[in-house]
């Protein structure tokens, strides 16, 4: 059995880390145009396109002295 897969050749090619906004749909590359606070304790992205928050991360724990 063989498959046919569509060239992409012509479209123009993604990066590998793409962030999607899941209320409007806009999409960028990191550090793309995301608006990011970068708290004490959180990352947040925010899209630039409708103030959605399309990712928000607890920040490492800053590593202990030994």
């Amino acid at each position: 059995m063989s498959t046919n897969h569509t060239s992409t050749s012509d479209a123009e090619p993604r990066p590998k880390a793409v962030l999607f906004c899941p209320d409007c749909g806009h999409e960028s590359g990191l550090p793309g145009d995301w608006i990011v606070d970068e708290g004490p304790n959180r990352t947040t992205h925010t899209c630039p396109a409708c103030d959605a928050t399309v990712e928000d991360r607890p920040r490492p724990a800053p590593a202990l002295a030994p």
